[in-house]
Formats: C-alpha cells, sequence, structure tokens
C-alpha cells in the first residue's frame, strides 16, 4: 500500500495532508492521535469511500475500490439485526462468492477465530456488544481481501472486553494480510501494532513513525504489556501524542 502525497479537503478546511507513507505487505500500521486529526479520513481514503483532494493512494498498484479493496470494521458493528451472528456472516460469504456448500464450514471458521464457537444461530439481540464486535470482525474477515482497516473499533467496549479482542486480532495478524487500525491510545497503538505512525492536530501530519520492536509470537499477553520495553514505548508515543496536538 503506498500513499503519496495525500491531501484531502472538506471544502476550505484540510482534513488531512500532505502524507506519504508506503506500507509493505503483512505490516500491522496503527494510526494515532488526539481526536480530529485526520486518523479516520485516512482510513477511508485507504478504504476508497472518498478520494483525496491531491495525491494519490494505491493498495496493489490499483486506486482502492469500496467494498472490494478492504475488509473494513467500522467503531459501531453495522450488523443486520434481523439475521443471525451466522446469517451476518453469510452475508459476507455470499458477498466473497463462496460457494453455498462451502458456507457453513467457512463460517464455522471465522466464527471460531473470533472465540463465538456455537453462537451462530443467536441473534444480535441475544449477544454482547463485544460479541457483537467479534461478528463484524468475523465478518470482515470474511472476504479473502489481503487489507483489514479497522476504524476504533474497541472504543465503545469495556475494558476487560477491549483487552481480550486486542488480543484475538494481535494473534490473528500475520505475513498474508496487512492492517491498518486507527486509535487514540497510545496503549492499544504500542500493544497491537508492528508499526505506529502518530498524526499531528488537524490537518494531519505526520508527526512520529516508529517501529514497534515487540515481539509478535511466544509471549504472554500480560508479561508483554507489562515489560520494560512496552512501558517506554508506550510513553514515548504518548508524548508524541500530546506534543502534536499541541503544536
Amino acid at each position: 500500500m503506498r500513499l503519496t502525497d495525500v491531501r484531502h479537503d472538506y471544502g476550505s478546511v484540510t482534513a488531512v495532508g500532505p502524507v506519504s507513507l508506503e506500507v509493505p505487505d503483512g505490516e500491522f500500521l496503527v494510526l494515532v492521535g488526539a481526536s480530529g486529526c485526520g486518523k479516520s479520513t485516512l482510513l477511508r481514503l485507504i478504504a476508497g469511500f472518498e478520494e483525496p483532494t491531491h495525491g494519490e493512494v494505491r493498495v496493489a498498484g490499483r486506486a482502492p475500490v469500496p467494498g472490494a479493496t478492504a475488509g473494513v470494521v467500522f467503531q459501531q458493528p453495522r450488523l443486520l439485526p434481523w439475521r443471525t451472528v451466522g446469517g451476518n456472516v453469510d452475508l459476507a460469504l455470499d458477498y466473497a462468492g463462496v460457494p453455498r456448500a462451502q458456507r457453513e464450514e467457512r463460517r464455522a471458521d471465522l466464527l471460531g477465530r473470533v472465540g463465538l464457537e456455537g453462537l451462530a444461530e443467536r441473534r444480535i439481540w441475544q449477544v454482547s456488544g463485544g460479541q457483537q464486535q467479534r461478528v463484524a470482525i468475523a465478518r470482515a474477515l470474511a472476504v479473502p481481501t489481503s487489507l483489514l482497516l479497522l476504524d476504533e473499533p474497541f472504543a465503545a467496549l469495556d475494558a476487560l472486553t477491549r483487552e481480550r479482542l486486542q488480543e484475538d486480532l494481535r494473534a490473528d495478524s500475520g505475513s498474508t494480510r496487512t492492517t491498518v487500525f486507527v486509535t487514540h491510545s497510545a496503549d492499544e497503538a504500542v500493544f497491537l501494532g508492528s508499526r505506529i505512525v502518530v498524526l499531528g492536530r488537524q490537518p494531519g501530519r505526520v508527526a512520529l513513525d516508529l517501529t514497534v520492536d515487540l515481539p509478535r509470537g511466544g509471549v504472554d499477553a500480560d508479561d508483554l504489556r507489562g515489560s520494560a520495553r512496552f512501558a517506554a514505548l508506550r510513553a514515548q508515543v504518548g508524548h508524541a501524542v500530546k506534543e502534536a496536538a499541541a503544536a
């Protein structure tokens, strides 16, 4: 994925840019910054929901196509309440062109990956907010794209559920899929990201581009969060966010 001199205006107001980034395959990029710095705008440009006012966005060498370039998870689950948990995932599988005979097995696999085994027949109103967000993640993973975009998907959840979903997402990330995750939390950014980009206040520009040198596997999540290196990175990112917001 490549962003070249990307800028986006809303009327006379520049929301973000110019921003230039090159993101290799398999990277877990976290965009972090204070509210209003253009994080979500940048994500929408990458998803193809909006076109940049200036510059260009390229995913696999092409302009992004809404609904086809990437799986997208929003802050709210945005599920269809008249469908079951499994039915919401089935809708994405149908969109992805998965043959009907293969959908049950594929649905079970996706729900298992997000910790929702055995809940396919539950109605949306019968599962918790955290479980609904897991359904949204499973739905995004159902479409076989190499790019996953998440816009503060855990912001409205309680701390315990948020940590569990962070751990699920971190464990599921790998070399075959690129992930871009938006947050305003330095703690969340350091735990999830293999790379962190801090955006300054409006118009959002890159204030810090940091490679996270924490192990991606083979370490307990609580041990990782309690490590001295995690604390140092969290402090560095938090300081950069505050400085960028005040500049």
